[in-house]
């Protein structure tokens, strides 16, 4: 997969749309990231999940998906190797990410 082809399938997602900070791509609900490219690496996409989701992608593709070192990995932020990924392994991985960020309350949300 090019990053060209993850870019597409991160914008499919509902209500996707893309920002750039810092040279690398982050791509948002809301104002919410739930995935980006180029960082850590190029060669690399991050995606932003529960720690259950990602135990499933590692499970269903583990040269695909990989924990991001640290605490981070803990919590369910997972690095994507984009030369061995396929559309079938990532869509669905995908709308996980962006239906946390969707779910999530937003830090400018008012409470009451």
């Amino acid at each position: 997969m090019t990053p060209d082809d993850f870019r597409q399938l991160a914008l499919s997602q509902l209500n996707a749309r893309v920002a750039s900070r810092l040279g690398t791509i982050e791509f948002l609900v809301g104002d919410k990231v739930f995935a980006t490219l180029g960082a850590p690496d190029p060669a690399f996409a991050v995606l932003r999940l529960s720690p259950e989701d990602q135990a499933a992608a590692l499970a269903a593709a583990p040269g695909v998906f990989s924990p991001q070192a640290g605490g981070a990995g803990a919590r369910g932020v997972t690095c994507v190797r984009l030369a061995l990924a396929e559309a079938g392994h990532l869509k669905p991985v995908l709308a996980k990410a962006a239906g946390k960020a969707r779910n999530s309350r937003s830090a400018f949300s008012r409470i009451g």
